[in-house]
């Protein structure tokens, strides 16, 4: 890995565990915002993240980000 590649893989580790700490809450729906309140992870890096596959708890149906949907569980 180059000096400014980006190590994508524990920023989306990261993004999964605040996930399962949300699900266990009890969140259904999960705003980008608020993971990037409880990381402070930059959100284009926090998209990246769900880009490169973040395992997602089967309590969570939908992210999103100002309104839009990131990623939605199929029914």
């Amino acid at each position: 890995m180059g000096k400014y590649e980006l190590d994508i893989e524990k920023y989306r580790k990261a993004v999964e565990k605040i996930i399962q700490r949300f699900a266990n809450r009890g969140w259904e729906e999960i705003k980008i915002e608020e993971i990037w309140f409880e990381t402070s992870i930059p959100v284009d890096i926090l998209i990246e993240a769900f880009n490169a596959g973040v395992n997602i708890p089967p309590d969570v149906k939908l992210v999103t980000h100002k309104g839009n949907i990131i990623w939605k569980r199929e029914e």
